[in-house]
């Protein structure tokens, strides 16, 4: 299927918060922790401690999520929209700086087509379609007012991104 400018968009818009995220986590000094544990976070989560209200599903598929996600911080998440339509866990929500995208993680053990197959139904509603991303990789774009939404499966999860 040919692919969209705006997915190649969409897919900066998820990377780049992904990777601030990652990297807020990196280096730091070893020394008490908010739960007096010693060491770092990172190195809290290495041990399999994992960050403090980071749900253990979320573990192996999103190591880089440092705190609780709440789906209510993102503005961009249409009214109504669906709950993932496979079993899946809340890992990270980020937005860039300025709010012109932001990003819902989410750990799931279902396939890359359950997934696709589940927002390709579940967001009917807002014209899902099946796309492949600008390196081939299969995704479901959709659009609700002036928000187009990406849908990207990976390892042990998915990504929903939101973008004006």
């Amino acid at each position: 299927m040919k692919t969209t400018r705006r997915s190649h968009y969409l897919r900066a818009a998820v990377a780049a918060p992904l990777v601030v995220a990652a990297l807020a986590g990196c280096g730091g000094d070893a020394g008490e922790t908010e739960d007096g544990s010693g060491g770092t976070v990172a190195e809290d989560a290495a041990a399999g401690d994992g960050a403090p209200g980071v749900p253990d599903a979320c573990r192996d598929a999103f190591p880089q999520a440092l705190g609780p996600a709440d789906l209510s911080e993102l503005a961009l998440l249409p009214e109504g929209f669906p709950s993932p339509p496979v079993d899946a866990t809340l890992c990270i929500t980020a937005e860039t700086i300025g709010g012109a995208q932001e990003t819902a993680s989410y750990a799931s053990q279902a396939t890359e087509d359950e997934i696709l197959a589940g927002y390709e139904s579940a967001l009917a509603a807002y014209g899902a379609a099946r796309e492949q991303d600008g390196i081939g990789r299969p995704i479901v774009t959709a659009t609700s007012g002036d928000v187009v939404i990406q849908v990207t499966p990976q390892d042990g999860g998915f990504a929903l991104a939101f973008a004006r």
